[in-house]
């Protein structure tokens, strides 16, 4: 594998497509917050009381996209300095299925008795990129954070540590 995971062309375009979806999260919610609160004060000074209402409504809306935008794109940041620091590493891993929380990844490095612990944030949606793989690629510090992605460089997740010490203890012990 190459020295760092960003020289790895299909972990450029899986960051590619992982940012666009961000900006476009963030960039519908800005426009659509906006919209709809500048849509709404003129239909309350023209009268139309009931159009004001449900535009406060989708305004509340478009805040929620804005801050699930703004998610994403800190997300994307944190993936690109890891991706830019660190190597693609192979790991044996067990998957556990989401008990509270997104799916919890343990990496096992081969010849080592150490379990590292990742908990995957991501919508729902995407778990199924880690369920029944029994090898995943880290990039970043294991046990602390980094970029989990099938074997191949994508599609990309954030992996973070859980930070609750019973629990990743609990999560380390426990098997699939």
């Amino acid at each position: 594998m190459e020295s760092i995971a960003w020289k790895h062309p299909e972990t450029q375009r899986s960051f590619q497509r992982y940012r666009r979806h961000a900006w476009a999260w963030l960039g519908s919610g800005a426009a659509g917050t906006v919209g709809s609160l500048w849509i709404g004060l003129v239909a309350d000074n023209s009268g139309m009381k009931w159009l004001g209402s449900t535009m406060a409504g989708v305004w509340v809306l478009f805040v929620g996209v804005s801050l699930f935008g703004i998610c994403m794109a800190y997300n994307a940041a944190r993936m690109r300095s890891q991706l830019r620091r660190y190597p693609w590493k192979p790991y044996p891993v067990t998957v556990l299925l989401p008990w509270l929380g997104g799916p919890v990844v343990q990496l096992r490095p081969t010849g080592s008795e150490s379990v590292y612990i990742q908990s995957v944030v991501s919508l729902n949606l995407r778990w199924h990129h880690v369920q029944g793989n029994n090898t995943l690629w880290f990039c970043g510090i294991p046990g602390r954070g980094g970029v989990l992605a099938r074997p191949g460089g994508e599609p990309l997740l954030w992996g973070r540590r859980v930070r609750i010490p019973w629990l990743r203890h609990w999560h380390e012990r426990a098997s699939a």
